[in-house]
């Protein structure tokens, strides 16, 4: 006979599990594990991650900056610049942005500031799948000055350390609306060190205006083939290689045109590393975001040792007029939805990485 409905077994303590019962720091939570990963989503600020913690070796792969994480419904900041409101809410979390990302603008009549609008907000939830062998959670949230509704999926299976992202974007209006979407995964210490390797397939880079303030090391406005970039003085520039703490700089770099999409930070010390495979239809460039104790005055101050690895659909980082005008922000049509997806993976190896899939598996080079 059929069963009626499933029962899920909320005290399980072994396989794959789900905990939608936490207050986190005064944010509702939820806790996602199997036998390898531990991955803590806020579903009460804009599903941010700020746990994803490989079991086997206790280390949590995400960057935490100084700010200490609370709930932004409880914290009223003192600044009004458009920046403040990510920059006093970020403890340094994973967060995606949709349909600005970068600096406030004005689109369409309606006032989106910095990385808006799917920060900080709450999202609605709903598990969807509940036994050991897979825990999978639906999350969605609609955007309050532009006709979007993004869901996603976040899934993880017994025994496998990666999770899947499924995501769907709506434009729930009768007029076609522009956009930018952007994933920020941050990764910091324990893992990140100066012996990290950065691995990725043959693409280009592009290296623009200075973002993040004085303290970049490389030559501005400048297009070349990974890995090798020009210095501030000429000099050649692996960018594959991670510098100290003690260097004291922050650079942004763009990846786009992948043979392959994906992308990997290994350390060979730890034998572990990070990596992500992603939907080449939507994330056409990767920023590596080196913040190698960089970024001199608001909101960095020099105290900061960070890598992202962010998916975007558009660059730069100067948020979505300049997307507009460069011809790299995306179009959805009235009505219409588009769907993508990502994968984050950890694996144990010192090895350079030759191909990640968004099946979660990871191939070495001989």
């Amino acid at each position: 006979m059929e069963e009626l409905f499933l029962i899920t077994e909320p005290n399980r303590h072994y396989g794959c599990r789900i905990n939608d019962d936490i207050v986190w720091n005064g944010i509702h939570s939820i806790l996602m594990q199997n036998e390898l990963l531990q991955i803590l989503i806020h579903t009460g600020k804009g599903s941010e991650i700020t746990q994803f913690l490989y079991k086997p070796r206790d280390i949590d792969f995400i960057w935490h900056n100084p700010h200490e994480l609370h709930n932004p419904a409880l914290f009223t900041t003192s600044a009004g610049d458009d920046a403040s409101p990510l920059f006093d809410h970020w403890s340094g979390g994973w967060f995606e942005a949709v349909p600005n990302a970068g600096p406030a603008c004005t689109y369409k009549g309606a006032p989106l500031g910095f990385f808006a609008e799917t920060i900080n907000m709450p999202w609605h939830y709903k598990i969807l799948q509940d036994d050991p062998g897979c825990v999978k959670v639906a999350l969605w949230a609609r955007t309050y000055r532009t006709p979007f509704i993004l869901r996603k999926t976040l899934t993880l299976k017994s025994n496998i350390a990666a999770l899947f992202i499924e995501e769907q974007l709506d434009n729930d209006s009768k007029e076609d609306m522009e956009y930018m979407w952007m994933h920020h995964p941050v990764l910091g210490s324990p893992f990140l060190d100066e012996t990290c390797r950065i691995d990725c397939p043959d693409c280009k880079v592009n290296i623009w205006i200075d973002e993040d303030g004085p303290g970049y090391r490389m030559e501005l406005n400048q297009e070349s083939t990974w890995p090798f970039v020009k210095g501030l003085n000429g000099e050649k520039v692996d960018l594959r290689k991670v510098l100290s703490r003690d260097a004291g700089t922050m650079d942004n770099s763009y990846l786009s045109e992948f043979k392959e999409p994906w992308i990997s930070v290994t350390n060979p010390t730890k034998k572990l590393g990070f990596g992500l495979a992603f939907d080449p239809e939507m994330w056409k460039y990767i920023l590596l975001w080196q913040g190698y104790g960089g970024g001199s005055g608001y909101p960095w101050f020099h105290r900061t040792y960070h890598l992202g690895v962010e998916p975007w659909s558009s660059y730069q980082c100067a948020g979505l007029e300049n997307a507009i005008n460069n011809g790299t922000a995306r179009t959805l049509k009235a009505g219409e939805s588009v769907k993508t997806w990502l994968t984050a993976v950890i694996y144990q190896s010192d090895d350079q990485v030759n191909r990640i899939t968004r099946d979660g598996k990871v191939a070495f080079a001989e």
